[in-house]
């Protein structure tokens, strides 16, 4: 018995026609046999019965004539009188018969089995078979597989893939000349980062250049013009597409591994955990993925919604610190970048920052976030005079100082960036008690922020109501066509009830029944206690929609009544009874 890695090297001479059976997802042997029976027998063995999928003795309960080309003529009869399955027919010698069982890692029967039915052909039948198999997941997914091998298979042959005669070939499916000719003169380090991470796959191999390509041929003269950044991006696009394709590397996995070494080195020493971010910054050696020019939130979209943005494309080049002269990026990045500077640079940005936080220049959301957690980590340092509680002292004083000055920003839950991560960078220190003190600060001032504006909030809403309900259900409601803005901010609460019952008794029919319909459908999920105030607020609309009932003329009244009990009496508490109708 031999064990391959691939079915396609292999060279059957002297021998009869092999059977050949992947066992991928097969659930019983039962199905092997029906496989092997198919291609022996004469009619169910012509290429037009694969179009009818896999063929099981048992179905066969009465004979049936086929026509297998369509020409209106019998090509062949299948009749109930079956013989038994005998794999030596039509051999003079039985050795002469190969077996070949494909894919055993991805077959659903315990090894243990599949390898026991094999060896009956091999011991009893004396027939040859070949195991082909990615043996590193067999081994994976039975912890039994290398004593049974041991008993069972007589050599095992492992075959390497031919890299670089399979980049050659790639490179012939690379449209974009400049991208193909890059690639061609990069060849040794294409075939470098493919032996660390691409585990021997060529097709990840295959993959991993095509990524690069939807992201170069969007490049320009002057990206081009810097090689060597250009071979920084290729380095990070090909492993991060080959973790990708490999099934190694979810999205929170790149957001922690791409310009995140601070935040990883911080957290793994706080847990003592190693993420799967930390096994492949540990896979790939050469590459620095704090500097491969492309942003993380780029490679993300294409490599995990398919969105291959030119302009985004070039806008990270030209932001990373390869296009950017020193002076032009931000204090937050060049502060970040410190860790690999001398000390003297050191001191001159930590003095920058502190003279940006003394002077209040700093306002933006993102930037802030990032001077807190860098302060932070300057005062652990001692490169600042502070302490952690002095940083987080002061911080909440400069947010206090923006809320009076009404400069605190809203939070867009919809983007990429959250309290912890801007400018697809982590903040150093995010998962510190200190700095969790003052992004909670800050979302609290924004959530004053936005609840001083529920009102207007809620007039505009109820103004845009009868001319375009279903754009203003999309604000209100959770939906699958965009984000809701305000699904959990009970911003109907602001309004007086009586104003709002004044207003559905003026609209017409069909706009009191699409007003109903989202409140019913902003509360029938209950998310949590984020519109609790609102929900006493639809009480009270019930009430009074429910007490007006008997001024409207009949058919109002009981257009009315029937929407009041579907839409508004199922959201009352459930121990609240007083609603009652006409």
């Amino acid at each position: 018995m031999l064990l391959l890695t691939s079915w396609s090297l292999l060279e059957t001479r002297g021998a009869s026609k092999p059977l050949y059976v992947s066992l991928y997802g097969m659930t019983s042997v039962t199905q092997i046999e029906d496989e092997f029976y198919r291609q022996l027998h004469p009619v169910l063995s012509h290429p037009g019965m694969k179009l009818a999928g896999a063929v099981s003795k048992g179905l066969l309960k009465a004979a049936f004539k086929i026509d297998l080309n369509s020409d209106g003529k019998d090509d062949g009869t299948i009749s109930p009188s079956l013989p038994e399955l005998d794999l030596r027919t039509g051999l003079d010698d039985p050795r002469g018969r190969l077996l070949v069982f494909d894919d055993l890692e991805r077959c659903r029967i315990p090894v243990s089995e599949v390898l026991g039915f094999v060896n009956a052909y091999v011991e009893h039948e004396k027939l040859k078979a070949i195991i082909v198999a990615n043996e590193t997941k067999v081994m994976e997914g039975d912890e039994t597989y290398l004593e049974i091998k041991e008993k069972l298979i007589g050599q095992t042959l492992e075959v390497l893939p031919e890299t670089q005669a399979a980049f050659a070939s790639f490179l012939t499916l690379i449209s974009d000349q400049r991208t193909r000719d890059f690639l061609e003169e990069h060849a040794d380090v294409v075939l470098a980062v493919h032996a660390e991470g691409g585990r021997g796959n060529l097709r990840t191999l295959k993959h991993a250049m095509w990524d690069f390509e939807k992201l170069s041929r969007h490049f320009e003269k002057r990206h081009w013009d810097k090689s060597p950044s250009m071979t920084k991006a290729l380095r990070g696009v090909l492993a991060t597409s080959m973790e990708r394709r490999a099934g190694k590397m979810v999205e929170a996995d790149l957001e922690r591994l791409v310009g995140n070494t601070f935040s990883r080195i911080f957290h793994k020493e706080a847990s003592a955990k190693t993420t799967a971010a930390d096994e492949i910054d540990d896979r790939y050696k050469q590459i620095d993925f704090d500097d491969i020019v492309i942003s993380v939130g780029v490679l993300a979209g294409m490599l995990f919604r398919g969105d291959v943005d030119g302009d985004a494309i070039r806008a990270s080049l030209d932001a990373s610190s390869d296009f950017l002269q020193p002076e032009e990026q931000p204090l937050w990045h060049r502060a970040h970048h410190t860790f690999y500077g001398d000390d003297d640079e050191a001191d001159i940005v930590a003095a920058q920052v502190e003279h940006a936080f003394a002077s209040g220049s700093v306002k933006a959301r993102g930037q802030l976030m990032h001077l807190f957690g860098i302060r932070l980590w300057f005062s652990t340092l001692g490169l600042i005079d502070r302490n952690r509680q002095q940083v987080v002292d002061e911080g909440l004083a400069y947010i206090a100082k923006l809320e009076d000055a009404g400069e605190i920003a809203e939070i867009d839950r919809s983007s990429f960036d959250r309290d912890n991560s801007f400018f697809q960078t982590r903040v150093i220190d995010e998962t510190t008690p200190e700095y969790r003190t003052l992004a909670d600060a800050y979302s609290e001032a924004s959530n004053r922020v936005l609840r001083s504006k529920y009102l207007t909030i809620a007039h505009e809403l109820i103004r845009r109501l009868p001319c375009e309900p279903d754009e203003v259900l999309l604000d209100m409601v959770v939906n699958n066509v965009r984000s809701a803005p305000y699904f959990d901010q009970p911003i109907l609460a602001a309004l007086p009830p009586e104003y709002f019952v004044k207003c559905v008794l003026g609209w017409p029919p069909k706009i009191q029944s699409q007003a109903l319909n989202i409140l019913h459908g902003r509360h029938e999920l209950r998310h949590g206690d984020m519109l609790t105030s609102e929900r006493a607020w639809v009480t009270r609309v019930d009430d009074l929609l429910t007490a007006a009932l008997p001024a409207q003329r009949p058919m109002s009244r009981e257009r009315l009544r029937a929407a009041i009990a579907r839409k508004l009496t199922p959201l009352r508490p459930t121990s609240d009874t007083s609603a009652v109708g006409p």
